[in-house]
């Protein structure tokens, strides 16, 4: 069985045409209302008072407790008490007339024991998800210093656009950290932004030295020897 929302929230301004009732606790019937119904209309509600506080904007779990005593004197639900780690449970009372009358079949499959939609539960389940896609994105210490931080995806992206020379690229940037100082928030957009740049015009360098050619002289310049030997 499951309950008609439009119905469900139709009945009960009637039923407020005959019946008083503070408006923080009809805004709180509402509230539990809208909680049944992403829950899929289980039986019994399970959720925490900090989670209904918030919804009905309310600080002080004793002006909330009120409110929730003026259903429970009304016979709009039932209510079960919680306990650490177990939050408190809802039942709306299918003897009030509106509530009756907004019940329908639920003509897809059903399990035969009751089922209990526990929102502390979503709510600790979607934050383990949250934190397995942080933990996706931790960055680990790459470089002859172990100082350069980058995600598994970043490192994938430096093999894939520079296959030849990424490691070498990531130890120039973990030596130049090292003797620098040098601080980024992001290393690898340190090393597109210009470490790529520095390491390969050093790497000119050094192969221009190795052909006996100073490096910045004029190009009519007669190579230099270069000395093999320690001087005594």
């Amino acid at each position: 069985m499951q309950y008609n929302y439009i119905l469900l929230n139709e009945g009960f301004y009637r039923w407020l045409e005959t019946n008083h009732l503070q408006i923080q606790s009809q805004l709180l019937f509402l509230k539990l209302i809208h909680l049944f119904n992403i829950s899929g209309w289980s039986e019994w509600l399970a959720v925490d008072n900090q989670r209904i506080m918030s919804l009905v904007q309310t600080k002080r779990e004793k002006t909330f407790i009120e409110w929730r005593n003026k259903l429970l004197g009304k016979k709009l639900i039932f209510y079960t008490k919680g306990r650490k780690g177990s939050p408190s449970k809802y039942k709306l009372n299918d003897e009030i007339t509106f509530i009756s009358e907004a019940k329908s079949e639920v003509k897809s499959e059903v399990k035969s024991e009751a089922q209990t939609a526990d929102i502390y539960k979503q709510n600790k389940t979607k934050l383990k998800k949250e934190n397995t896609a942080h933990a996706v994105q931790k960055k680990t210490a790459y470089g002859e210093f172990k100082n350069v931080f980058l995600t598994k995806n970043e490192l994938e992206k430096l093999e894939s656009q520079y296959p030849q020379e990424f490691e070498a690229i990531i130890d120039y940037l973990s030596s130049y950290i090292e003797m620098k100082g040098y601080k980024a928030k992001s290393h690898y957009l340190a090393i597109q932004k210009w470490v790529v740049l520095a390491y390969r015009e050093q790497k000119k360098r050094e192969e221009n030295l190795i052909r006996g050619v100073n490096y910045g002289s004029y190009s009519q310049q007669k190579p230099r020897k270069i000395c093999t030997e320690y001087p005594e």
